[in-house]
């Protein structure tokens, strides 16, 4: 790892840096923050899924509960917590309303397995286009999260990726919302380099980092399905990601959602494994339904975009907590550590970021389960780094809907400060 030293940056090319402390003092040895920029930006409007991608201008909506189950799930309804007990058959028997439904060409998917799944089953809407409701609600009584983490999830997403004032998201392309730049495909919000098991942004000729890359997907069984998904082989796998795209992807960004990243690799043993005997036993082929691959005559993988729970599935029996998710999510980092930061232009040229309290040469200051917690808190209430040098402030709207959904909670539970001059 090069060394690093610090790089004021003139305001002129940093408009968005006063309402994101960490864009004043980039760190780099090498070269101009013009270059830079450059070299960041280009990749940026390649994808060409704008004229492809559907849009429905009327939500079909998820499939209801129905009475009928009222014991089979958590009990969540409208946004509102459930009883966070769980342990329960998925879709529940009888419950045909929630039956796999393959998706057709003009229904949305994205890069999340979870959503894509959730989508397949009418858990959420069919065709991709989502409500902060549906989510919630989907996943207490799907996953059995905490009505923490799914509020926390679902209202990141939304404010992001999607209308806050309608309070509705695409789990793919933009579907058809009103704002530009809108969609869980668009990068590096929620979908971001080195993920599980899809192709950078800049590695892809089209720009697609969310159709499952069956290779990294081999990769991800045969380093850790022997070990069960265990907390520490996918923080091993995590690293060898990150040293992936480190090593090949010139626009290669690690900013702060990449400890969404970690949390995601903990998915196979937290959420996706099956519960029926009440421990869970993540398996091989469980993981190929929710990721939507089939394994090959010559042993390799290809997505299929069949999403779906497996046959039998039972979800976990204890609520999975935003804290909990915290803590997991410290132990990977403290594990197997990467640096917040990016390359500039070439594999190999990373630089780190600052953010005064937060990061240091791309290094966590507080990796504290609240700090890892506050600093994701902190990105979405100021604003979300796409690259080195490129900054989304968080409009009115998205704003107001984050701190109607997470101020008090955050500041609470966690202790984190809000405003921009935290």
């Amino acid at each position: 790892m090069r060394t690093f030293t610090s790089l004021s940056l003139a305001a002129a090319v940093l408009p968005l840096s006063s309402a994101y402390p960490w864009a004043l003092n980039i760190a780099n040895g090498e070269g101009n923050a013009a270059d830079i920029s450059e070299a960041v930006t280009s990749t940026l409007s390649k994808r060409a899924d704008g004229g492809t991608c559907p849009v429905h201008l009327l939500r079909k909506g998820a499939a209801p509960y129905s009475d009928v189950y009222p014991s089979k799930y958590t009990g969540a309804k409208n946004g509102l917590p459930g009883t966070g007990k769980g342990g329960v058959l998925v879709p529940a028997k009888g419950d045909t309303a929630h039956a796999y439904v393959k998706p057709s060409a003009s229904d949305v998917r994205g890069p999340c397995p979870g959503l894509n799944t959730l989508a397949n089953h009418n858990f959420i809407s069919h065709d991709g286009q989502t409500t902060f409701t549906e989510m919630v609600d989907a996943a207490q009584n799907v996953y059995n999260w905490k009505y923490d983490l799914a509020t926390f999830v679902a209202t990141v997403g939304v404010a992001q990726d999607g209308d806050p004032l309608t309070q509705t998201m695409s789990i793919g392309c933009a579907g058809g919302l009103p704002k530009s730049g809108t969609g869980l495909q668009t990068h590096n919000k929620f979908e971001v380099d080195a993920s599980l098991a899809r192709t950078d942004y800049a590695l892809s000729p089209t720009g697609d980092a969310y159709t499952v890359n069956g290779t990294l997907f081999g990769e991800m069984i045969d380093t850790c399905a022997d070990q069960k998904f265990s907390l520490e082989c996918m923080a091993k796998y995590n690293k060898q990601r990150f040293n992936e795209s480190l090593n090949t992807n010139g626009q290669f960004f690690n900013g702060p959602f990449t400890f969404f990243v970690l949390g995601t690799s903990l998915l196979p043993m937290d959420s996706f494994a099956n519960f029926k005997c009440g421990t869970g036993n993540p398996t091989v082929s469980d993981m190929a339904a929710f990721w939507g691959v089939s394994q090959q005559s010559d042993g390799s993988w290809k997505y299929n975009r069949n999403e779906k729970l497996p046959q039998d599935w039972y979800n976990r029996p204890e609520a999975l907590s935003l804290p909990f998710i915290a803590d997991q999510v410290f132990e990977q980092y403290g594990l197997y550590p990467t640096y917040l930061g990016g390359n500039t232009g070439e594999p190999n040229t990373f630089v780190g970021l600052n953010y005064p309290g937060f990061v240091e040469d791309g290094t966590l200051q507080d990796a504290s389960p609240n700090g890892i917690i506050c600093l994701l808190y902190q990105t979405v209430a100021i604003g979300v780094p796409t690259s080195l040098l490129q900054t989304l402030a968080q409009v009115s709207p998205a704003l107001d809907f984050l701190q109607s959904k997470l101020n008090s909670g955050f500041t609470a539970n966690f202790g984190c400060k809000t405003g921009q001059n935290a």
